[in-house]
């Protein structure tokens, strides 16, 4: 297996530019050129008007009509009719949005800098920020209800509530890295990936933390389907699977040498990825092989979502949302 080399360069002291720079171009050395198959779908990307000219980070969708998406100076926009139509929120804040998590229709939750973490009990009418001050930068965030919850960012330890977010306290990740991405598949067990390859997991809500494994690349999307079989992607096209709950990880081929940013599976065989100048990976073999499906764009894609096979959406650079309609 071979692993690119980070060549990240050192982040800047402000928690606003910490935040941009996980927008911005990252400086890489030259990866994997082995060429991705060819569009193995008969589904369409298309282009959707979504009423902001500001990068979207975020996006979290909880029924196949139902979905938020999140970006630069506080930007939360709604849908009711699958991603057709987008209308902004108020999320009261003025911060570069970097996660969202929502559980059902109305509890949800943003993470950014410069702010500790926005709460909706509503679906997003209102947001409020609770009083507790978190520092530094917040990337990414998961719950397993509308109570227990976990937070990561340009930290190395690792956030928990239990309480819906209102007071949040430090677990030791026992690593010195950021983490960029988290994912908890009960209240119980879960795992965070971040830079310089770090991937963390835990079996007691986070109480001990375990390093699962280190890669050289950093990483930056995190998606488990069960247990056992999940998926993280990052520098220089690099895709990792595991099929044990991540004690072993095994090299995909992505056929592409650009950052990838996000990844989600509908079950252990479909999977969808994005990243940087508009790519857009699909597999129906569990990532035996990947195709680069076209998007349509040349802006860089930073996260992206699927309800189920017939229903998905992506977004990024410049109020960027792509919709993805099945064929019939």
């Amino acid at each position: 297996m071979t692993v690119c080399e980070d060549s990240t360069t050192g982040r800047a002291a402000s928690a606003r530019r910490l935040a941009r720079l996980l927008l911005a171009v990252i400086a890489l050395l030259p990866g994997c050129t082995n060429q991705p198959s060819k569009s193995d779908t008969s589904g369409q990307w298309f282009s959707v008007t979504s009423g902001t000219s500001h990068t979207l980070a975020a996006i979290q969708f909880v029924d196949p009509q139902t979905g938020w998406a999140a970006g630069e100076e506080g930007t939360i926009i709604h849908t009711e009719d699958g991603g057709k139509t987008w209308t902004p929120q108020n999320s009261q804040v003025t911060a570069n949005l970097m996660g969202l998590a929502f559980v059902d229709r109305n509890h949800g939750w943003a993470v950014g800098d410069q702010v500790s973490v926005l709460a909706t009990q509503d679906g997003g009418r209102t947001w409020t920020l609770p009083h507790q001050e978190l520092e530094n930068v917040l990337l990414g965030v998961s719950f397993a209800n509308d109570r227990l919850g976990w937070a990561v960012g340009s930290f190395s330890h690792i956030l928990h509530t239990a309480d819906g977010g209102a007071i949040w306290a430090p677990q030791d990740s026992r690593t010195t890295q950021w983490f960029t991405a988290i994912q908890f598949a009960s209240p119980e067990e879960g795992w965070a990936v971040g830079m310089r390859g770090q991937i963390v997991h835990t079996l007691d809500g986070g109480h001990t933390w375990d390093q699962q494994a280190i890669f050289l690349s950093n990483l930056f999307g995190l998606h488990f389907v069960s247990r056992e079989r999940g998926w993280t992607v990052g520098q220089d096209g690099l895709i990792m699977t595991t099929a044990d709950g991540g004690n072993t990880w095994a090299f995909q081929a992505s056929g592409v040498p650009d950052e990838l940013s996000s990844v989600r599976f509908l079950n252990e065989r479909e999977g969808w990825i994005v990243g940087r100048k508009g790519t857009i990976l699909h597999t129906r073999d569990g990532g035996g092989t990947w195709t680069k499906e076209p998007s349509g764009t040349n802006r860089n894609l930073w996260a992206v979502q699927f309800a189920n096979a017939q229903h998905g959406w992506a977004v990024g650079e410049g109020g960027t949302i792509l919709r993805y309609v099945a064929a019939p």
